[in-house]
């Protein structure tokens, strides 16, 4: 059975007039009937019953109908999904990402870049939540890397990503760093540098502080992830940021809040409904690829440190 009898059938199902199917199929009426009639006879069953200049589909045609539109669904998507396959090496991905978690994507950026050179991608830096939410859902973005907004905007689509917990971030040589874990209510003994009221990070961070009843009056307060970053690698302020962002910077030590459990999660915002490219889909599924690899590794560096505590211990 060919196609183009299920398009035209399925165009005259849908309007009921051979003059108006003929008109939008851009054929002749002789063409689209001699195609409906061949249609028919292939079946064995009648497909519209003609009573004076009125046409009528028949049951045998109501129930042939829904095979035809999944048949010509699933042929349009075969062809897209080729289509794609070809231009998957040149297209471009529109990328929002939230300031705090542009560490996660950096090296995803050289990564995916390196094995896609003629792919082009435009990454939008933002410290607004709502600035992200509102470009996806305007499909000015492909998707963005963000925390999970508070209120979710019913055209979004929100897959989770990662939760990341909160703890105090200081340089190795600061003397901070030599704690196992951080009682929140030392906070104020060193000088501290924090993200503005306004942003997410620092939301999370009051409201893990009011639920432990304690004030800090931050020295600095900066709406840059890397100077935040750059100011706590001095050694003189300490921070309070999510876990894995230390991981990123060699010369800082994350360490544990006690008692806390407050953590963020990072998810990835979509255009609900939208279709995305399989160049959307590997660099998301590369993301989350490089991610489970730094895990593995930092696992594998916590068995090698266990493992030559106890060789020590044994060795004394």
């Amino acid at each position: 059975m060919e196609l183009t009898p299920l398009k035209y059938f399925c165009k005259l199902s849908e309007v009921l007039s051979f003059t108006e199917a003929s008109k939008e199929l851009f054929i002749t009426q002789s063409t689209l009937s001699q195609s409906i009639k061949q249609l028919e006879e292939e079946l064995g069953a009648p497909l519209f019953d003609r009573i004076g200049k009125k046409i009528y589909i028949t049951e045998a045609g109501q129930s042939f109908l829904n095979y035809a539109r999944k048949a010509l669904e699933e042929i349009s998507s075969g062809i897209e999904e080729i289509k794609e396959k070809q231009q998957i090496f040149n297209g471009k991905i529109r990328i929002g990402v939230i300031h705090s978690l542009y560490p996660f994507i950096s090296s995803c950026i050289l990564k995916f870049s390196r094995r896609y050179p003629d792919a082009q991608l435009s990454i939008y830096y933002s410290h607004s939540i709502l600035e992200l939410v509102e470009m996806v859902s305007n499909n000015e973005l492909d998707f963005a890397l963000s925390y999970k907004p508070d209120e979710v905007a019913s055209v979004l689509e929100i897959r989770s990503f990662l939760n990341f917990p909160l703890c105090v971030i200081a340089a190795k040589d600061h003397p901070a760093a030599i704690r196992k874990v951080f009682d929140l209510k030392d906070l104020n003994d060193y000088p501290l540098a924090l993200f503005p009221k306004n942003l997410y990070t620092r939301k999370v961070i009051e409201r893990m502080l009011l639920k432990h009843h304690i004030k800090v009056r931050p020295q600095v307060e900066v709406n840059s992830t890397t100077i935040l970053l750059e100011m706590v690698a001095t050694g003189h302020w300490i921070s309070l940021l999510s876990q894995d962002i230390a991981r990123h910077t060699p010369d800082l030590k994350s360490i544990p809040i006690k008692g806390s459990g407050e953590s963020m999660q990072a998810a990835f915002l979509s255009l609900k409904g939208k279709k995305k490219s399989l160049l959307t889909e590997k660099f998301i599924d590369m993301l989350k690829e490089i991610h489970q690899e730094d895990k593995r590794e930092r696992m594998k560096e916590k068995e090698t440190h266990q493992a030559q505590k106890l060789e020590n211990h044994t060795t004394e």
